[in-house]
């Protein structure tokens, strides 16, 4: 079991419930832009910052994520 936060107890979930969470919100952040491909609109400058910001923290999270991962499983024998 993990320990969740963001909740003012915490949450306890198990591994599998975990992948579950993280696939529901990235299909809602596709979806959301998804909907800004098919949609496009003229931002100013500063929100357009704003975003790529936001994109930019979202990818290195994905990556650090990645490495961590990779880094705790179980290496192969040779």
């Amino acid at each position: 079991m993990l320990e969740i936060g963001g909740t003012a107890t915490g949450t306890l979930i198990g591994e599998r419930e975990l992948v579950a969470k993280i696939e529901q919100k990235a299909l809602q952040l596709s979806a959301l832009l998804r909907e800004l491909d098919n949609h496009p609109v003229v931002l100013d400058s500063g929100l357009r910052e704003e975003l790529d910001d936001v994109l930019d923290q979202v990818g290195c999270r994905i990556a650090a994520t990645r490495a961590l991962e990779k880094g705790a499983e179980p290496q192969a024998a040779i």
